[in-house]
């Protein structure tokens, strides 16, 4: 089994060969021994906090049915930094662990001071120092021998500031067949999760998956209250860095759809109850839900059913099958509230993304508001959409149609952006297979000012239905593949703002060079003279 080792800032990166193993154990040498420090479920890598400054070693081994199948060979690397975790203790205080240094016979504490540097303030003899929470200020550690002469310190951490690393919320609501859903809004860094109920002393749930936010639970009663734990892994296990209060069963006040979440639904059975419920789980009050099914042919009306009688705030509707640019206009003329946001029936959102995008969007004045999108394979998260501009401040939307289509920030999707509703009921969704593609151009057209922030909010989520409808159309006949395109690249072209035309016409031009580059087909280029000329 091959084994491959890196050194990202202060972590250690494991990476190995998937061998279809059940789990995989991590062996680390501490203290002259190996001693296994962590084992991994559903991943072929893992990143380890805290590695020993030095010289080490590891191995990984595979594990089958409780057996050993398979073993990577011994790797030995050289880790010369001193990682640093940070741990709130209570209001006032703040806890640092930091690489072990062999040899050292203590630790000592920098603390920024704003005319004399860095000053020392506190030692130990332990690998964790303790001291009350300062705002805004800078540490370092130094691990040290001592002499007659004094101290000879051995090397210095980088500066830095504790990681903020604590829940912001943790939510409970019913689901689906009175099974409970339990939410959590987690800022810093973490390597995973464990949640436990509130008189549990083992885990109920663990994952390794840092970016995870949701948990499905099943034959809780609804007086259970439950725990979410932060940890990040270390040569000698997990290290827990964050903890939730006890969080039980949430009743939401709703008042009024300030922003409306359309979901169109179709033969959803499956999933679609995970995606109510991670939109339910939104820190924004006033969310108006309006779930729209397309004709489907499975149990999907009866689950929102459910959800229409149990939430308020969630509004069902059906129609006979019409398609997905139909069935979101369907829901944007049924639509109450100020801003329309966007999301499909297998997709997650993470609890922040409404009141982040509503935050800044209406601070900033703005007709539109985007943030960047996480996409969910097998392989783990990838970042979408990542767009160059500054946070959180009123942008002209030239500058984004401007680089629209460009390589790097191709990403048409509707769903990671919140968009002032005003402008979606006047120009609606227009009735073609790739209506995300023709409508997105479109409608940031009508726009005058977007913002930005950069914190991925909505999951993509290519892993529990990894085929799309896109895909489905990929594999059409060439001539019906391209008819398609054409029709997308002209219905924004001919019905986005006439103020803005030249952008529709360099957009459409930069989409359909892509394609041309894909195909053999000379109609992509004769259809981009035709766009240049007018002639459309």
């Amino acid at each position: 089994m091959d084994l491959g080792l890196e050194i990202k800032g202060s972590k250690l990166v494991i990476k190995w060969q998937d061998v279809k193993a059940d789990c995989y154990r991590v062996f680390l040498k501490n203290d002259g021994n190996f001693c296994e420090c962590a084992r991994v479920t559903g991943e072929n890598q893992i990143k380890l906090s805290l590695v020993p400054y030095g010289d080490g070693e590891c191995f990984v081994v595979a594990v089958k049915d409780g057996l050993i199948i398979d073993k990577s060979s011994i790797r030995q690397f050289t880790f010369d930094t001193i990682d640093v975790v940070s741990r709130f203790e209570g209001e006032n205080e703040v806890k640092f662990f930091y690489s072990k240094y062999d040899g050292a016979q203590g630790y000592r504490l920098y603390k920024s001071e704003t005319e004399q540097g860095f000053c020392g303030c506190k030692n130990s003899d332990a690998e964790f120092i303790s001291i009350e929470k300062s705002e805004n200020t800078e540490y370092k550690i130094k691990p040290f021998v001592k002499s007659d002469e004094g101290r000879t310190f051995l090397v210095s951490s980088n500066a830095f500031k504790p990681a903020e690393n604590a829940f912001k919320s943790v939510t409970v609501y019913k689901s689906f067949n009175y099974n409970l859903f339990l939410s959590w809004n987690y800022v810093g860094y973490a390597d995973g999760f464990e949640v436990y109920s509130e008189n549990s002393k083992t885990p109920i749930f663990e994952t390794n998956d840092g970016l995870r936010h949701y948990l499905e639970l099943f034959d809780y009663k609804g007086t259970t209250k439950f725990i979410v734990k932060a940890f990040v892994n270390t040569p000698n296990g997990r290290l827990t860095i964050a903890q939730s209060k006890p969080a039980g069963l949430s009743i939401r006040k709703y008042e009024k759809p300030l922003v409306s979440l359309i979901i169109p639904a179709y033969n959803a059975k499956d999933y679609i109850a995970r995606s109510i419920d991670s939109a339910l789980a939104s820190d924004f009050a006033n969310l108006e839900i309006v779930i729209v099914n397309d004709g489907s042919t499975d149990d999907t009306q009866k689950i929102i059913d459910w959800y229409d009688k149990n939430f308020e705030n969630v509004i069902s509707i059906q129609k006979e099958n019409g398609g997905v640019a139909d069935t979101r206009n369907v829901g944007i003329e049924a639509s109450k509230g100020d801003y329309i946001a966007f999301m499909d029936n297998d997709d997650l959102i993470r609890p922040n993304m409404i009141s982040s995008l509503y935050e800044t969007i209406t601070k900033n004045e703005c007709d539109v508001a985007i943030a960047p999108l996480y996409r969910i394979t097998d392989k783990g998260y990838s970042v979408h959409c990542d767009l160059p501009f500054m946070e959180d401040v009123a942008h002209n939307i030239d500058k984004y149609l401007e680089i629209m289509y460009t390589p790097g920030y191709y990403n048409c999707a509707i769903w990671n952006k919140l968009y002032k509703a005003s402008m979606v009921k006047a120009h609606p969704l227009g009735k073609l297979k790739y209506e995300d593609v023709s409508w997105t151009p479109c409608i940031l057209s009508y726009a005058e000012k977007f913002c930005f922030l950069n914190t991925p909010f909505y999951e993509w989520d290519r892993k529990t239905r990894p085929e799309t409808f896109g895909d489905v159309l990929a594999r059409q006949p060439e001539h019906e593949l391209f008819e398609h395109r054409k029709q997308a690249m002209l219905f924004f072209v001919q019905n986005g703002n006439p103020q803005k035309r030249e952008f529709m016409k360099r957009i459409a031009k930069r989409r359909l060079e892509r394609y041309a580059k894909n195909s053999d087909n000379s109609a992509y280029r004769d259809l981009m003279e035709k766009i240049d000329v007018g002639k459309y």
